[in-house]
């Protein structure tokens, strides 16, 4: 089985189960340590704001009440120092904990959540939203703590200025981070960010602190600090008009003060290439038009960035490539590795050679191995304070660069002038990100993880750059690795996105396009949006039989995957005429033993089950069994599936026993094989639950399927319809023990998702009819049970 099909056949087991109920999860624990999670070391030369700290402190005390205030200000305007002070300050109380958390875009946020979830010991298996909420939980019950918030730029990541257009823009599915953040007593919360709307919206407006530029004495303090030499009286002068020049930013006097120091540059010098450059950013700036630069940049610190980039260009060449391919990445947490790599990449273009072309003094030439020209570029970096070291968590060395300088860079090669080395640098960050990337599976999601916002960023330029056809891969294998850790909202996006850029490129009828349609279409279905799934399928079956034909393998995928649909959407006699012609159509072309034709001889075995013809469903079972037996041996997961749907099988037939020992079986298979959150596993484990409750195991049977209720609602979320089926079971399980109240209350619940989500006449939701009027019979409700039954 190819890797598209095996993607695209992906879907939720279909077999009966008993109805499975509500669990809470229980996330507070006692008190312990403090906890302290900051990736940045403590500027120990930072320059006082003494006015805006002590307003920070009057604003965050530490008290018995929470409490939050906001930074906000001009980019570069020293926002992230001022809260990096304010946690270090609040570490020296010795039971306070302190967490930092970079809320550039969901992904970096989930990735600081789940490091704080690693340190504060929340369960390992928990991920995506109820990871998200255990967090915020543990943290409300270990008080006192503080909470930074860092460069939250985006707000409408936490509900501010949503429209009903935007709603449609994120997705129906998209999530307020609002709901994530903590609120319980002896906290405080502190924002960053450049957008003035948050005073107002995410705190009062008087708890919100403009960053204006710094005083005069506090620039010259800074100035003297980065030089690492006290202004002479002769420079005061310069200095004074230096520092109007560059409008008392700290971000741009320390890269003035770092160029100054390592060039040996006069301050007159520097004064007068200033000036000149910041006239062509102000010409530059008002003929771009590009969504991507049109941020508030400072020309002062464009000018700032640009002189000391002139000077890496001459001086070394791969600190110079390093950074231009980094302005097309993710500005946290970049490995090591990513670096290295954009020291050592080059294509057969002569863009990099045209850029040097005047100077053939490269001083990273003479180094003795590609490592030692990579530490040296990192170095003069530094040096420039264009790169810093970022505490990872995990003992790697990581970086990071300021985002202004990101948007420097790009401003800068938005020049006509330097259109090549845009696209050259854009294209080399997406080839750098794709090369590194690598073919998801657990053992590799640590790595996986690394890459992550790199590669969504990189694919944003794949426009830009060209390279369409290389961000679909990526963004394909990205969507490979989201699935396998049930992040289903990234998914859909990672998905959309292939879609959208091998249809703009490729066009509608081609064969890799017509492959992104179904990927998105198996996603749908994973969400649990039959509807949306079944809309895309029917259309890429139609595209496929129009190109290949009625018999060829992806377009009897495509009837397979549609049949898939159509069983979970209870629609169970079309998805059985699909799955008769799709079985002949495989017998015929593939044979008997194909991997494929048993797959197909299996699906149809679980609608006859649906159906009631469960000596049919047996008899393709076992065949399906001894056929993979024979090709695929003992641990192959196709072996596993058949065993549970035979187990699943013997359940309906009321023999128990083999049931149990079959499904059990397959449990600890499926546990050793594909870990303990796969979907197939949590299915397992619903089924052994089921078992038991036919047993009257019903004690066993409530301790797995709430078990169970938890994972799904991890994996899968509230409303999706495998979620909804274990509230049923815990309920049914609730019946059984005479819980009727509690019992009651569940499938109430249930059946209004059900009818929600399936519809009325799914036949899902006509069993939670008949099982709400069970309860209500055995609650001696006779009338209300009449009604719906």
């Amino acid at each position: 089985m190819s890797s598209t099909h095996a993607i695209e056949s992906n879907s939720i087991g279909n077999n009966a189960r008993i109805h499975q109920g509500d669990v809470i999860h229980n996330y507070a624990s006692n008190p312990g340590e403090p906890y302290v999670q900051i990736p940045f070391p403590r500027n120990e030369e930072l320059i006082p704001r003494q006015d805006l700290m002590s307003e920070i402190d009057r604003l965050l005390p530490l008290s018995e009440d929470y409490s939050t205030a906001a930074l906000y200000g001009l980019g570069g305007s020293g926002k992230t120092q001022i809260a990096l002070d304010y946690a270090y300050r609040r570490c020296q109380v010795p039971t306070c904990s302190v967490f930092w958390v970079h809320a550039d875009n969901e992904t970096t946020f989930t990735q600081d959540f789940k490091s704080i979830a690693k340190r504060l010991g929340v369960p390992s298996n928990l991920d995506g939203e109820d990871l998200l909420m255990a967090v915020r939980y543990r943290i409300e019950t270990s008080p006192p703590w503080v909470l930074i918030l860092d460069n939250a730029d985006n707000l409408r990541l936490f509900g501010v200025g949503h429209t009903a257009q935007d709603a449609l823009n994120l997705g129906k599915h998209a999530l307020s981070l609002d709901n994530f953040i903590p609120r319980g007593p002896r906290g405080q919360v502190l924002w960053t960010s450049r957008d003035e709307r948050i005073a107002g919206y995410l705190v009062a407006a008087r708890r919100a602190i403009k960053v204006s530029i710094m005083t005069l004495d506090e620039a010259k303090e800074l100035f003297d600090s980065v030089r690492n030499k006290q202004a002479s009286s002769d420079e005061a002068k310069d200095i004074a008009a230096l520092l109007a020049e560059l409008d008392w930013l700290p971000l741009a006097i320390s890269q003035a003060a770092a160029y100054i120091k390592r060039t040996l540059t006069t301050v007159e010098e520097y004064m007068l290439k200033l000036k000149e450059g910041k006239k062509r950013w102000k010409i530059l700036k008002q003929s771009q038009t590009d969504r991507h630069r049109r941020r508030e940049v400072s020309n002062s610190i464009l000018e700032t960035w640009n002189i000391s980039m002139k000077h890496l260009q001459i001086e070394n060449k791969t600190s110079y490539q390093i950074l231009h391919i980094h302005a097309f990445l993710d500005n946290q947490n970049i490995p090591l590795e990513l670096v290295k790599q954009a020291a050592l990449y080059s294509d057969d273009s002569d863009v990099m050679d045209h850029v040097h072309e005047a100077h053939d003094d490269d001083s990273s030439s003479d180094s003795d191995s590609d490592g030692d020209r990579t530490t040296e570029a990192i170095a003069r970096l530094c040096d420039f304070s264009f790169l810093s070291v970022q505490a990872t968590g995990d003992g790697n060395r990581a970086y990071k660069v300021h985002k202004l300088v990101q948007e420097a860079m790009r401003y800068g090669l938005g020049r006509k002038e330097r259109k090549k080395e845009e696209k050259y640098f854009s294209a080399a960050a997406l080839e750098i990100v794709s090369s590194l990337f690598p073919v998801s599976g657990p053992e590799v999601w640590n790595k996986c993880e690394k890459y992550t916002t790199h590669a969504q960023q990189a694919c944003e330029w794949a426009t830009l750059c060209g390279r369409e056809l290389t961000a679909a891969n990526l963004l394909a294998r990205l969507s490979d690795y989201q699935y396998e850790r049930g992040r289903w909202r990234e998914r859909e996006i990672a998905d959309q996105r292939a879609y959208g850029l091998r249809k703009t490129t490729l066009g509608d009828k081609h064969l890799d396009t017509i492959t992104s349609m179904a990927r998105l279409a198996v996603t749908y279905h994973g969400l649990g949006r039959y509807k949306e799934a079944e809309g895309i399928k029917v259309e890429a079956l139609a595209l496929r039989r129009d190109i290949l034909g009625d018999k060829h393998p992806d377009t009897i995928w495509s009837m397979a995957n549609l049949a898939v649909t159509y069983h979970a959407l209870g629609r169970y006699k079309e998805a059985e005429d699909i799955k008769v012609e799709v079985l002949a159509l495989r017998q015929e072309i593939l044979g008997e033993k194909h991997p494929d034709t048993i797959s197909s001889m299996a699906d149809l075995a679980v609608t006859y089950y649906e159906l009631g013809r469960y000596k049919e469903a047996e008899g393709m079972q076992v065949k399906a069994l001894a056929l993979r037996w024979e090709l695929l041996g003992e641990k192959h997961p196709d072996i596993i599936r058949s065993m549970a749907d035979l187990a699943a099988t013997y359940h309906a037939l009321g023999r128990y026993k083999e049931a149990e020992d079959i499904m059990v079986e397959a449990l600890a298979l499926r546990r050793e094989i594909l870990g303990e959150k796969h979907p197939d596993t949590i299915w397992s484990m619903a089924s052994v639950a089921a078992i038991y409750h036919a047993l009257g195991r019903d004690k066993e049977a409530e301790g797995i399927t709430v078990e169970a209720l938890a994972l799904r609602r991890e994996i899968l979320g509230n409303k999706h319809p495998d979620t909804i089926a274990s509230m049923a079971s815990i309920a049914a399980i609730y019946h059984a023990l005479g819980r009727y109240k509690e019992a009651e209350n569940i499938k109430v619940e249930v059946l209004a998702l059900r009818q929600e989500i399936l519809g009325e006449k799914h036949p899902d939701t006509i069993w939670s009819m008949a099982s709400l009027a069970a309860t209500y019979h055995a609650l001696g409700r006779d009338e209300d049970a009449e009604k719906l039954a």
